[in-house]
């Protein structure tokens, strides 16, 4: 079940249209057409808008980066690389016993990953964790996920009484609308996930570990068996109105799918047609995006470097995300790190100055020393 995150298949330019699940598209045009929502939607972006979440993480939890957990940063910024998410959400680990990881953000995303699937899920395991949130960036899930992070968070509720519209739009029509839709959700971002990591049995193993899990009995886990149980639970509701009615009423108050039909459902999309023309990289691209580009890591200077379009920060040639605004600098031009002066990848020296184009150290104070003078 190991596989070195290098020989990961990387999908440049990669629209999350092209693995959305089509419940998920449904859901989410049923849920725009609802009356209340832009009124909703323009509460939540005046009274609590980023600044929210970030002083809630950032007061509360601890921050992951080149110097917090940097293996796991490592890991996360991996699945970033092979999904093409365009600027590296910030990832936080909450202390919780709790089984769970989500994303949150308008604008500026994060993810955060409870303890408690930190500690159950093995390494490959957590690379399909941390590709299912990414998708829900890719997805451009997340001004929705907010929404409903909020509404059933508490702190959100305790400002319900003063916004009587609010308190309507949770227990009526838009409630129900995002409950649905933050379902279906989940079955793109299980994709999300397939994608990321390239292995069935990883991202079946991770779903099924949220279901129920035993270290004690690890070794003994049957994915076979827990297709056949999504199979049986489909069955019971076939023949009888009532047992239909029940399973409807304790869907309702879930923010996923059972974890036993999301395993069916991504093993059956693993052996689809769909997937194998992804893999062999025929899909739908976005538009405007560059699509070419090799990445095999990220390195601490560089004889070339990128320059970021959105701050004109010089990046390592290696770098994916630019490290001062998260941007995605995949596939920008190179410049040689001594004349700055843009260069081609095959070039053994600069043509401009005669560099050598091996391994001299970018010094980014320097160079913006001399680019502000």
């Amino acid at each position: 079940m190991s596989k070195a995150t290098a020989s990961f298949r990387e999908f440049p330019g990669l629209s999350h249209h092209a693995f959305q699940h089509p419940l998920d598209s449904q859901a989410l045009a049923a849920l725009r057409r609802v009356p209340a929502l832009p009124t909703v939607l323009k509460f939540f972006s005046e009274k609590f808008g980023e600044r929210f979440d970030e002083t809630r993480l950032m007061s509360q939890n601890l921050r992951v980066g080149i110097r917090q957990y940097p293996s796991l940063h490592k890991k996360f910024v991996r699945m970033a690389q092979v999904l093409d998410v365009r600027k590296l959400p910030s990832l936080y680990i909450e202390t919780s016993p709790t089984i769970n990881a989500y994303a949150t953000g308008m604008e500026n995303y994060s993810i955060i990953l409870c303890s408690g699937i930190l500690d159950v899920m093995e390494d490959e395991e957590l690379l399909a964790i941390l590709g299912h949130e990414l998708g829900h960036v890719k997805c451009e899930h997340m001004l929705y996920k907010t929404l409903a992070h909020h509404m059933a968070s508490s702190s959100a509720m305790m400002l319900v009484p003063a916004v009587p519209f609010l308190k309507s739009a949770v227990s009526t029509g838009l409630g129900l609308a995002l409950w649905e839709w933050n379902r279906k959700a989940e079955l793109s971002c299980d994709r999300a996930a397939l994608l990321a990591t390239q292995d069935i049995d990883v991202v079946a193993s991770a779903l099924t570990k949220l279901a129920g899990f035993s270290k004690r009995y690890a070794h003994e886990l049957n994915l076979d068996a827990v297709e056949e149980q999504a199979d049986e639970h489909v069955e019971l509701g076939q023949n009888s109105l009532l047992l239909n009615i029940v399973m409807l009423n304790s869907l309702l108050g879930q923010s996923h799918p059972y974890p036993v039909v999301r395993v069916k459902e991504i093993r059956h999309y693993a052996a689809s047609l769909e997937y194998a023309r992804i893999l062999k990289g025929e899909y739908q691209r976005e538009q405007g995006k560059l699509v070419d580009g090799s990445w095999a890591g990220m390195t601490v200077g560089t004889p070339r470097f990128r320059l970021c379009k959105k701050d004109n920060y010089p990046c390592d040639e290696d770098y994916v995300f630019c490290p001062n605004c998260q941007s995605n600098v995949r596939g920008l031009k190179l410049h040689c790190t001594a004349c700055k002066q843009p260069v081609e990848a095959e070039w053994a020296h600069c043509m401009q100055c005669g560099a050598k184009l091996t391994t001299d150290q970018l010094d980014v104070d320097e160079w913006l020393a001399d680019e502000q003078s």
